[in-house]
């Protein structure tokens, strides 16, 4: 395992939820978006470094004229203009950068800060969303993607005055003189903020995306005999969908009539209300039009605890699907695209889109009394947070009492379950033990090393406790954590690789490839839980401080064949920590050092063995080539060739005795 370095950023306001931005700026900065107390800070980490700016040697005074006075005022003696003239509005100025990026030192990888802003907005930011951007490749054209993501920083937040903010800045740093003094009244950086009174609470959440303006496109309508508003069968998924309902016909390439921003934001208000709000982008701005109105408004049952997009990208069908996540244990996604179902629409129901297109749930708690306790008090583990996965084909969840587990909402994995609705992949995070874990029938047992422990009589009374009472529920507390999954995309079609990290409490783990994991533990005998065989346990010193979110850097695929794992992105309370590897330089080739050592090498060698030839090997060339032949297991022709060098013979002390 590669050591893991770590560089802090202390900061002056307290951190609330932090995240890496998935495009590089042109200048090769990596960019940083984290909120806090009044506004929105951005970090331009890496790249090419900005240019000192040199002052300007200042004008000498100029020498006082020789009849004493120095006074060069013109005097205007007639003007036909009533108003005074304004001044012209003066440009951003424009940013200067290095030729070549900044050198890292390999034991000490830490690139530094091109740029540093804090975006004021005048209230607390409490969460934010960036959108899921592919980079161009072979397979997708950049034509396919929204150009104004190539120029612009697009991300939302939501705030503590319980507004939703779109937010659009300049990809490229700004230069330092920029941040003296605010390029106008309306605008501090070249941002352009798009402010929306949605909701009469705070937002508990917010997440984004794009999709086609001609979305939704003409479906083939459902079957009779398909209900795909039907939430409360929980066997419902999206797989179920496709064997009943084609694809949608396109009669021209994807995104020809442009592309439109999807933004979703969950409060607790009227017992759980999301908003989806939608607009259109072009090529440098969010178009609003107003009144602003949101595209749909769906009322939950319960608070949702999680909403996020699916990960799949335009025009893959399940790209604008909804992963709804509340602390009853229940999962759903939603379609805003879906077609109304037959039975639906005759039964007088709404023809617009949209429907719930399944449904998964978690497993039960464990209850005090096995016997006394009546079956419909049992209550289901809360989920602390979700995430999409394999493009969007699996969800990670993160249950209250540290067990996580995989959904197969394809049934594309390795070992789907009986009931789709459950875990085909579970396990546990946490360092201590629980007992109503290791008792509760819903829950796997896990490999305890404590069964052969000394009784005391701490651990007897727990026993005697778990065996005439039942194990206690420790759910009812719910610890902070959360879910980080980073894909990297093949460019020849081959399905995606999943870097997880899981955080619970204070302790951080990391699955370096969900899918390898997965068929690991699916062909093994005896299901483990976590920690297992491919994961992690990051050790990092959080300073008496609580995580507040983690977020993963991108990588190369040469990074990941070699085990490189990602760089990963924490953020506490009031500071940033970067966890960076060490096992190979930042922006060094080892392949192609590796070369070019054996070819100085094999140079040297051929020198030597030239020298030799002629008699004219020194004792250090001599030495150099009993090393390379120590090294490489020489023959003894090669031996002999050293020692009498070809035509002219070398003695060596000894021998001459």
């Amino acid at each position: 395992m590669a050591n893991k370095p770590r560089s802090r950023y202390e900061l002056a306001h307290r951190v609330q939820e932090s995240t890496v931005y998935p495009v590089k700026a042109p200048n090769g900065s990596t960019i940083v978006l984290y909120g806090h107390e009044t506004g929105v800070g951005i970090l331009w980490r890496g790249g090419r470094a900005l240019k000192k700016c040199v002052p300007q040697p200042k004008q000498p005074a100029k020498p006082p004229k020789p009849n004493g006075t120095s006074n060069d005022t013109i005097m205007i003696i007639d003007s036909d203009d009533d108003e005074p003239a304004k001044a012209a509005a003066q440009p951003p100025p424009k940013a200067e950068f290095e030729h070549e990026e900044e050198e890292l030192d390999p034991d000490q990888p830490y690139a530094s800060l091109v740029q540093h802003l804090s975006l004021s907005l005048r209230t607390q930011v409490r969460h934010i969303a960036v959108p899921q951007i592919p980079p161009a490749s072979a397979l997708r054209p950049g034509d396919t993607t929204p150009p104004i993501f190539s120029k612009s920083i697009v991300f939302a937040v939501a705030c503590a005055d319980s507004t939703v903010r779109i937010i659009t800045l300049p990809l490229t740093p700004p230069p330092h003189a920029a941040k003296d003094r605010p390029l106008s009244a309306a605008s501090q950086f070249g941002e352009e903020i798009v402010k929306i009174q949605g909701h009469q609470s705070v937002p508990r959440g917010i997440t984004m995306t794009w999709t086609a303006r001609d979305e939704p496109s003409l479906a083939n309508e459902p079957e009779d005999d398909m209900d795909v508003d039907a939430d409360e069968d929980a066997g419902a998924t999206p797989n179920n969908r496709r064997r009943k309902q084609s694809s949608r016909p396109r009669s021209q390439p994807p995104g020809d009539d442009g592309f439109d921003l999807l933004v979703a934001s969950h409060s607790a208000e009227l017992g759980g209300l999301l908003r989806l709000f939608r607009f259109e982008l072009s090529e440098t701005a969010v178009k609003v039009s107003h009144p602003l109105t949101p595209y749909k408004i769906i009322s939950l049952r319960k608070p949702a605890s999680r909403v996020t997009f699916n990960t799949a990208q335009y025009p893959k069908r399940r790209h604008s699907q909804l992963l709804i996540t509340d602390s009853m244990g229940t999962a759903r996604i939603y379609d805003p695209f879906a077609a109304p179902s037959r039975k639906r629409r005759m039964s007088g129901g709404s023809n617009d889109p949209g429907a719930f297109v399944a449904t998964f749930r978690s497993s039960f708690e464990g209850v005090k009394n096995l016997v006394l306790t009546p079956p419909v008090l049992a209550s289901r583990k809360a989920i602390i947070d979700a995430a999409w996965a394999s493009d969007g084909r699996h969800i990670i969840a993160l249950l209250a009492d540290g067990e996580w587990g995989v959904w197969d909402v394809d049934r594309s994995g390795p070992s789907p379950p009986p009931d789709p609705s459950t875990f085909s992949l579970r396990g546990y995070v946490g360092t201590s033990e629980k007992e109503n874990n290791s008792n509760s029938a819903s829950s796997p047992k896990r490999g305890s090393r404590n069964s052969l422990a000394p009784m005391t009589p701490n651990t007897r009374r727990r026993k005697e406790e778990a065996l005439f009472q039942g194990s206690t529920s420790t759910s009812a507390v719910v610890t902070r954590g959360g879910i980080s999954v980073a894909s990297l995309l093949s460019g020849s079609g081959a399905p995606s690789e999943d870097s997880v990290i899981i955080w619970y409490g204070s302790e951080i783990y990391r699955i370096a490839d969900l899918a390898k994991f997965w068929a690991r533990t699916a062909s093994a005998t005896g299901a483990g839980s976590l920690p297992g065989p491919g994961l992690q346990i990051q050790d990092v010193a959080l300073c008496g401080e609580a995580i507040t979110s983690v977020s993963q850097f991108d990588t190369t695929t040469q990074a990941s064949r070699m085990a490189v794992a990602r760089d990963t992105l924490i953020s506490l309370e009031h500071r940033l920590i970067i966890t960076a590897s060490t096992s190979q330089p930042l922006g060094r080739d080892l392949n192609a050092m590796f070369t070019r050592e054996q070819v100085e090498e094999e140079t040297a060698n051929r020198t030597d063995q030239a020298l030799l030839t002629h008699g004219e090997l020194d004792l250090g060339g001599m030495d150099r080539m009993l090393e390379s032949m120590e090294g490489s297991g020489t023959s003894a022709a090669a031996s002999r060739n050293l020692t009498m060098g070809g035509p002219r013979k070398v003695l060596f002390a000894s021998s001459a005795a």
